[in-house]
């Protein structure tokens, strides 16, 4: 992307490090040629404002904190996703997933919207003054939507909240839409003059949200209990145990290196209470966080207030969340995934084409150590998600293949040192000096089904037996 007089480095980070630079001195800024690159515009804050001629690429103006965005061209899917305030202005078409997410602020696309729109959305309003080609308002929880054109696919599927105000030809939900009240109409017309659509001869259709029939709750199938299953094996002769002082041990962690501030982490533990990594979560369906002051992002993909993300629609979405979301940190904090223990080892290509800097392992519909064991190797790193832990669990883990361990209770300061000094000691005496030096040799599993489960050679064997090994 090019302006009047500079060439631009073709990269999402560096086209919206520059705007910003030159948005800290002036209250706009203008960006012609704009290459359909993902995330540009990104986060800005309030009280700017940025015109960009060209064509935008998906997900163009997310996140945005106020700003006014002004894209002379079309833009990608998603735009404005998960926009929290603030006005964004298409002149011209968008593609599927117009405000998704949209939790405050304006979004007006001038042309239609190549495929759904208001897909989750919160609040905020979305104007469109042509068509929406695919459904709308699906998922949506609040907010207004005007459509002066036609809608082509399925209106208000799953919506529990908002409004929807059509012109055109659409095929009406189960429940029914009426024609906007004279108020609503009055309302509706002024919004679309102030946003340069022209209301002249349009009679809106109305379609509210109504409750959303909760699921049926899933039969809770108990999981086998696997770590207490297996043991840790000191070192003696073939691996030379280390002790703190006299050896280096070095338990901690480091999350997101190439970030610009990296999580250092002297155990390799993150923990609930005093002195915690402040963590951003983005939770499914709920309204974005603010990355700004956080230590370490997360996106959230157990199931929340909707059952998946919306702006996911094949797995190689999620890098674009994952971009979306540093872009908005301005790579500056790790960003990890947070999702269930399951088919771990099937969605690794995904995980690992996303860039993210880590998976937490949440638990799901198998065991956290089986789940983890698929995934040893990937060079991605992993950490599993429990409750609480002893030196011993959280050693057990590392071996298996963890990167380290997320504790969702509460850790008190006292606690944590003493954990931390158990940790040094007892990798120490596993002949380890760093939890990279842990693997499934040195534990012994107690069953045979244990040793399936996690590739773990069973006690009185050299190694795992072949059908056993992961």
């Amino acid at each position: 992307m090019t302006d009047e007089e500079e060439v631009w480095d073709p990269t999402p980070g560096d086209i919206n490090s520059r705007l910003l630079e030159r948005l800290a001195g002036s209250d706009t800024v203008a960006a012609k040629r704009l290459e359909p690159l993902a995330c540009i515009a990104v986060g800005f804050p309030k009280g700017k404002t940025a015109t960009f001629d060209g064509t935008g690429g998906d997900n163009f103006g997310g996140l945005n904190h106020g700003a006014q965005l002004i894209l002379n061209g079309g833009a990608g899917r998603f735009a404005g996703n998960s926009m929290r305030s603030g006005e964004i202005i298409i002149n011209g078409s968008a593609g599927s997933g117009a405000g998704h997410g949209l939790a405050g602020g304006t979004l007006v696309v001038q042309g239609s919207v190549r495929g759904g729109a208001a897909a989750g959305m919160l609040d905020g309003e979305l104007l469109v003054a042509g068509d929406v080609e695919g459904a709308l308002g699906a998922g949506m929880q609040g907010g207004t939507v005007v459509v002066a054109g036609d809608v082509g696919g399925d209106v208000a599927r799953y919506m529990a909240g908002g409004k929807l105000f059509i012109a055109g030809n659409f095929t009406p939900p189960a429940a029914g839409a009426k024609p906007a009240a004279p108020a609503e109409r009055k309302a509706v017309q002024r919004l679309l003059q102030e946003h340069g659509i022209d209301p002249h001869g349009l009679e809106f259709q109305r379609v509210s949200g109504g409750a959303v029939a909760a699921p049926p709750k899933a039969e809770a199938e108990e999981l086998p209990e696997l770590l207490s299953r297996l043991r840790l094996v000191p070192a003696v002769l073939k691996r030379r145990p280390r002790h703190p002082g006299l050896d280096r041990v070095s338990p901690g962690l480091v999350l997101g290196p190439g970030t610009g501030e990296p999580l250092n982490l002297t155990i390799p533990l993150l923990w609930q209470g005093d002195h915690a990594p402040q963590v951003a979560s983005w939770a499914v369906g709920a309204k974005a966080p603010s990355f700004d002051q956080c230590n370490l992002a997360v996106i959230d993909l157990c199931a929340g207030t909707l059952p998946r993300r919306l702006d996911m629609e094949r797995p190689d979405d999620l890098a674009q969340v994952v971009e979306l979301v540093r872009q908005s940190a301005r790579d500056r904090v790790p960003v990890l995934v947070r999702l269930p223990a399951g088919d771990l080892s099937g969605d690794m290509g995904a995980l690992r084409t996303a860039a993210s800097d880590g998976v937490i392992l949440a638990p799901g519909s198998v065991p956290l150590e089986a789940a983890l064991s698929a995934a040893r190797g990937s060079g991605l790193p992993v950490l599993t998600e429990i409750p609480r832990a002893s030196a011993n669990d959280v050693l057990k883990l590392l071996a298996l293949g963890a990167a380290g361990v997320v504790l969702t209770g509460e850790v008190t300061l006292n606690r944590l040192s003493k954990l931390g000094d158990q940790l040094a000691h007892a990798m120490g005496a596993l002949g380890a000096g760093s939890a990279s030096e842990l693997g499934p040799e040195q534990l012994r599993a107690l069953d045979q089904e244990v040793a399936a489960l996690t590739g773990v050679p069973l006690a009185g064997y050299d190694a795992p037996l072949p059908m056993w090994r992961h």
